[in-house]
């Protein structure tokens, strides 16, 4: 996955490689996998993790995998703590959508304080295939269609092209290699 990757970055995404980037990181398989494989790509990458206090102490040790995560990849990272609950109910909004909405608002203040110039989250080809049959189900016009964009503005979806699948097989192979110590923390949960 990791010379796919690369020339994924080469060919479709070269705007990249030299920019300052922000990896959006929840501690979860598919943004860690994101974390590794732009470590490997040599980008030049810094973390951002949320934790939204809804799991109780299943938020505080995602953050502190992301943590420590981030201190041995030598990365920088970010961190911020919400009151999504709080949030939501204020906003009339769901928690999930609150989630979203405080997540996207403080990774746009990081990159606008920061001179981040993209934000990269670890969207994957499972995850585009069911916006896509959401937005079906809704009967959205054409445009609702197209399913999740790679680039829009400055947040860009390195991981489109794979499928859940291939990002678990990934990190079964770092584990296999025993390269990759925190990728089997997250095979184990």
């Amino acid at each position: 996955m990791q010379e796919i990757f690369q020339k994924h970055i080469n060919n479709q995404l070269n705007f990249l490689k030299e920019k300052k980037l922000l990896v959006a990181i929840s501690g979860g398989l598919d943004s860690v996998a994101l974390t590794h494989l732009c470590k490997e790509a040599k980008l030049n990458i810094a973390l951002a993790h949320c934790n939204f206090n809804l799991r109780e102490e299943e938020s505080n040790a995602d953050e502190a995998f992301v943590l420590n995560l981030a201190e041995n990849l030598e990365l920088e990272v970010f961190i911020q703590h919400f009151d999504t609950t709080i949030y939501a109910q204020k906003n009339k909004l769901s928690i999930q959508m609150a989630a979203r909405e405080l997540r996207y608002n403080w990774f746009q203040e990081l990159a606008e304080q920061l001179s981040f110039d993209y934000i990269l989250t670890a969207h994957h080809a499972d995850d585009n295939l069911e916006t896509f049959l959401i937005n079906l189900t809704r009967g959205t016009g054409l445009e609702g269609l197209t399913g999740i964009p790679e680039t829009n503005e400055n947040i860009v979806r390195p991981l489109l092209k794979f499928s859940r699948e291939t990002i678990i097989s990934y990190a079964s192979q770092q584990k296999k290699n025993g390269e990759k110590i925190v990728v089997m923390h997250l095979l184990n949960t």
